[in-house]
């Protein structure tokens, strides 16, 4: 069936239904499978005694199999379709979910989050290209929008779930904290986070109908010529590499590094930050794609990094905090987030401009790998660093150092003509 057809022949009432469920399955993938993590580094870290260098590999294990499973998706899609590609996503996700939940040991947690880096992969990959062909190949990026839309909002529910569950208190002033104590707010979030899983994997059996396009057209190697004709394919895709690192960099260390400023934060007021991510990243697609069709995709990425460089120096430098105190970070974690989604959003309009609906799917597998690259890199660098300086700040330097070079990458060089759809 096309992606025509498929347009046509679904009711409003059925299209709205099936987004929101596609919405909510990268929602949990991407949020709950991964970024809660970044929410709740301090306490795994804590609970299990590592070093930051080690909680931030452990982040990185996610991101790596992430890496793995786009590979694996790309030269398995044409077998398992699309929708299946999601299914299966969602399953290993709510699987790992339920491990994180009950973990007994480093370990399992491990496994854990190794198994949902993986299976994420498949709903990302997967939940676009479905949503494309419910709205029909001219809305692609209204299509992206809302698949961005739902992980900007599983990041807004981690956040409040984080925030409503109490962490446990020591018994007595000044005394530390048990391990298992620790470890029994992670768990009762992921608790959650499981059932919230579970919901959305039924609801994906029942309005998501197995659908994919012709079998073969999304292989790697179709991925690989599809990107060839993308002109400046290698400075995009750096690009967007270099965005994952200043993403996954501030997402794994934001929290910890507000909570630090014990006389500024609570831990409540850093996990209202992190949830101001979440709620900029849901804004940050449309707000970036109407600038994309009026000033162009490069220019707009390029304005994307400068507003990721600002906002992380005036998110992160105590001095600047001092003076604008919890409102400051707050307005600068939510100008991040519609940065985080609206830089996808730029240089994935970038390259449909040059390709056909089938062959932009075909490339955005390849790119995810990349993309997963930058992330898998960001935890276990910015963990060394901050051990090595005994501080956050040199790390999230890096984090500005990778704008910069995102700004030079974006900043020359010519755009296609403007066209399309008004979300991309």
């Amino acid at each position: 069936m096309t992606s025509a057809t498929h347009a046509d022949s679904f009711s409003r009432a059925r299209r709205i239904v099936t987004l929101l469920t596609l919405a909510a399955a990268a929602g949990v993938s991407q949020s709950f499978g991964r970024f809660t993590y970044s929410l709740l580094f301090a306490d795994l870290r804590d609970g299990f005694s590592l070093s930051n260098t080690v909680a931030g590999a452990l982040g990185s294990l996610n991101l790596l199999l992430y890496v793995v499973g786009s590979l694996v998706v790309a030269l398995t899609v044409g077998r398992t379709g699309l929708s299946g590609a999601v299914r299966i996503g969602v399953a290993g996700n709510v699987a790992g979910l339920a491990l994180l939940a009950w973990s007994p040991n480093v370990g399992v947690a491990a496994f854990a989050l190794a198994l949902t880096g993986f299976c994420a992969a498949g709903v990302w990959v997967g939940t676009p290209g479905l949503a494309a062909e419910l709205l029909g190949p001219e809305r692609r990026g209204a299509a992206a929008g809302w698949m961005t839309g739902g992980v900007g909002s599983g990041m807004v529910a981690a956040a409040a779930i984080d925030g409503l569950l109490s962490r446990p208190d020591s018994a007595e002033p000044g005394a530390a904290v048990p391990a298992a104590a620790d470890l029994s707010h992670v768990r009762n979030v992921y608790r959650i986070e499981f059932i919230i899983g579970a919901a959305v994997l039924v609801a994906l059996a029942v309005a998501v109908r197995r659908w994919s396009r012709t079998p073969g057209r999304t292989g790697f190697g179709g991925a690989r010529a599809a990107l060839a004709k993308v002109p400046q394919a290698g400075r995009l895709i750096t690009a967007y590499t270099l965005h994952a690192f200043v993403v996954t960099t501030v997402l794994t260390l934001i929290v910890d590094h507000l909570e630090g400023y014990a006389d500024l934060f609570e831990a409540r007021d850093a996990a209202i930050a992190f949830s101001s991510i979440g709620i900029g990243s849901i804004a940050g697609g449309p707000i970036f794609g109407r600038s994309a069709d009026h000033l162009g995709r490069r220019r707009t990425a390029t304005i994307g990094f400068a507003v990721s460089l600002i906002s992380v120096v005036f998110m992160t430098a105590y001095p600047l905090l001092a003076l604008g105190g919890q409102a400051l970070a707050w307005a600068s974690a939510f100008i991040f987030g519609t940065a985080f989604t609206g830089i996808i959003t730029s240089i994935a309009a970038r390259v449909s401009d040059n390709l056909s609906g089938d062959e932009f799917g075909a490339a955005y597998g390849v790119a995810t790998i990349v993309f997963g690259l930058g992330l898998a890199a960001g935890p276990p660098l910015g963990g060394a660093t901050a051990d090595w300086f005994d501080s956050f700040g040199p790390a999230f330097g890096l984090a500005v150092a990778a704008c910069v070079a995102g700004i030079a990458l974006t900043g020359w060089g010519d755009d296609p003509p403007p066209g399309g759809d008004a979300w991309i």
